[in-house]
């Protein structure tokens, strides 16, 4: 018998001995950061600090529906100190799921426990910060959803700043219709009605809690590294990641966290990988996909669920109509065209202008939209040629005689004189109409100013013409090589991942570095569409971002193709800075 107590007393001690090396290694790897591994450990054991820091673990993993089931048990403790910092983590982990009454019971539970601890103080300035941070609607879906009177009137009270008037005094009654008893009744008039004016809150966007963090989703195909198109998406998200660590690094209050899912190029799983991401990450904006198809799938959800959502490269001129959480970095047609109408009006004191564009064309919408802007500036639009040049050999000289050199001729035929041409061809034969219409104007020796699109770009010019023509295109993208800022990213980019940063890098690293400021802006995610159209104007490495009120980027470069614009754009650079 005396053998068999001192085996189980053993055992008792060697048990308790594995326990607490097993325990001690998981909070190793908890303080390390490695929470992966520490969740893992800390679930296999049945005791109140396990289920605390096993919960704890999750939260940081952002998984917080596993944080909370173990974070409940923890809330249950006998031990003081677990069951609060339990109760604390579990506002937290309510919070980010936006189950914001929740996260007040939570805290206010810590707060009256009248404990002088650091935590109560945690908690009580985390209350308020709730209070302070939520939008119009989520105060009146979550005074509906709270059930103790007094958080509910701190709600109310915390409002009177945040709303206007009128919103204040429905949330009031509001309030008071969720009681019959009349002393709380009358203690709702008296000092959330009459005791004090109502004010209107001055700032534009709340502050976000301490501690915040961004949830945003990257949706993007992933492609076999033999296949041409493998590295878009990837230097898209390694420029990401680049402008996440940089906010992290900088940002001590708040923090972003990507979360990467293949779109696998198709709408459908587009689609889903955006409800798995909403579902499983509570992100507050996402950004991607690729192509047009998928984008449309995905912007129908972002509507529907109130999520901006921002593809990289579209510029399509239908998902910004339909739709109205899409935010499109890549200028669409419709903005190269008005744009370059400013431009061509305004900076180079075009007024007579004629346009060019084969019929179905895509760059159609460029066209139309720069006559429209032009017009509006007061210049004339002198010829609008939309025409079928492919069934006409692409010759283009019956239409091209009307900028002949020739005054008597001019004069005779009743043909209106033109300083400029505007010719946004992107169609197929798009290079094959610049050249030829190059060489008729050459050939009639008419220097007249040529505008274009990026196609022109690829345009193949002699050394005569290079001379001769004063040519101008607009781009959606730009590096800014003889800033820093490029300098940084472009060694930061080479030492982190072993390559070169092409302009996809760019890409995906401004538009990043724009929505993390808009999120720090508008500090809740809600007021995130109202933060991206009204920031200043924010320069990247590769593009200007600006929406000036609407969902589309209204910057484009105009870059000068030529030896004469680039003198010409120098001189107006001159003027201005003088």
């Amino acid at each position: 018998m005396k053998q068999f107590l001192l085996i189980f007393t053993l055992s008792i001690c060697f048990a308790a001995t594995a326990f607490s090396q097993s325990f001690d290694d998981a909070m190793e790897l908890y303080h390390d950061e490695q929470f992966d591994e520490a969740a893992e450990l800390f679930s296999r054991f049945s005791d109140d600090r396990s289920y605390l820091f096993a919960g704890k673990s999750m939260l940081a993993l952002s998984e917080y529906t596993e944080a909370n089931n173990f974070l409940n048990l923890a809330a249950e403790s006998r031990n003081e100190a677990i069951r609060e910092e339990a109760l604390y983590s579990l506002a937290l982990s309510h919070f980010e799921l936006r189950n914001y009454a929740l996260s007040l019971e939570n805290l206010y539970r810590v707060v009256e426990s009248n404990n002088l601890s650091g935590l109560s103080q945690d908690s009580r300035r985390f209350y308020v910060e709730i209070l302070n941070y939520l939008s119009e609607r989520e105060r009146f879906e979550t005074l509906e959803q709270l059930e103790n009177f007094s958080i509910r009137f701190d709600l109310v009270n915390r409002s009177r700043s945040y709303l206007e008037p009128e919103q204040y005094r429905e949330l009031v009654e509001r309030f008071k219709s969720l009681t019959s008893n009349r002393a709380l009744i009358e203690r709702i008039e008296n000092e959330l009605i009459t005791s004090s004016p109502i004010q209107t809150f001055v700032h534009p966007f709340p502050e976000a809690p301490i501690g915040k963090v961004y949830n945003v989703g990257v949706i993007l195909p992933t492609f076999n590294e033999n296949d041409p198109d493998f590295t878009i998406p990837r230097n898209l998200y390694f420029g990401m990641l680049i402008a996440a660590d940089e906010f992290n690094s900088r940002n001590t209050d708040q923090k972003v966290r990507l979360f990467f899912r293949n779109s696998h190029e198709h709408p459908d799983s587009s689609a889903a990988a955006f409800r798995d991401l909403v579902e499983a990450k509570q992100i507050d904006a996402v950004i991607g996909p690729l192509f047009s198809d998928p984008a449309i799938s995905m912007a129908a959800i972002a509507d529907e669920l109130r999520i901006p959502m921002l593809p990289p490269l579209a510029n399509s001129d239908y998902l910004n109509v339909d739709f109205d959480y899409v935010f499109q970095f890549n200028p669409t047609l419709e903005t190269h065209g008005k744009m370059m109408a400013r431009y061509a009006v305004e900076k180079l004191g075009l007024q007579d202008i004629a346009i060019m564009i084969e019929e179905n064309d895509p760059g159609k919408p460029s066209a139309v939209a720069f006559r429209n802007e032009a017009e509006l500036l007061g210049a004339n639009i002198t010829y609008f040629f939309e025409e079928n040049f492919a069934i006409r050999g692409y010759d283009l000289t019956e239409f091209t005689e009307v900028f002949t050199m020739d005054e008597e001729l001019a004069d005779s035929l009743g043909y209106v004189p033109s300083d400029a041409i505007y010719a946004p061809f992107s169609g197929q034969a798009s290079t094959t109409m610049m050249n030829l219409l190059l060489n008729d104007l050459e050939s009639m020796r008419n220097d007249l100013v040529i505008l274009g699109t990026e196609p022109w770009e690829d345009a193949t010019l002699t050394n005569f013409q290079h001379r001769f023509f004063e040519i101008y295109y607009s781009q959606p993208f730009s590096p800014f090589t003889e800033k820093n800022a490029y300098q940084f990213f472009y060694e930061d980019f080479e030492n982190r991942f072993g390559i070169n940063p092409d302009r996809f890098a760019m890409i995906g690293y401004d538009a990043a570095s724009y929505l993390f400021l808009s999120l720090e802006t508008a500090g809740n995610p809600e007021y995130t569409n109202k933060a991206l159209q009204t920031l200043p104007e924010f320069e990247g490495v590769i593009m200007k971002v600006h929406f000036d009120g609407q969902k589309i980027n209204q910057n484009v470069f105009i870059t000068a193709m030529t030896e004469k614009a680039r003198q010409r754009k120098a001189e107006t650079i001159q003027e201005i800075e003088q």
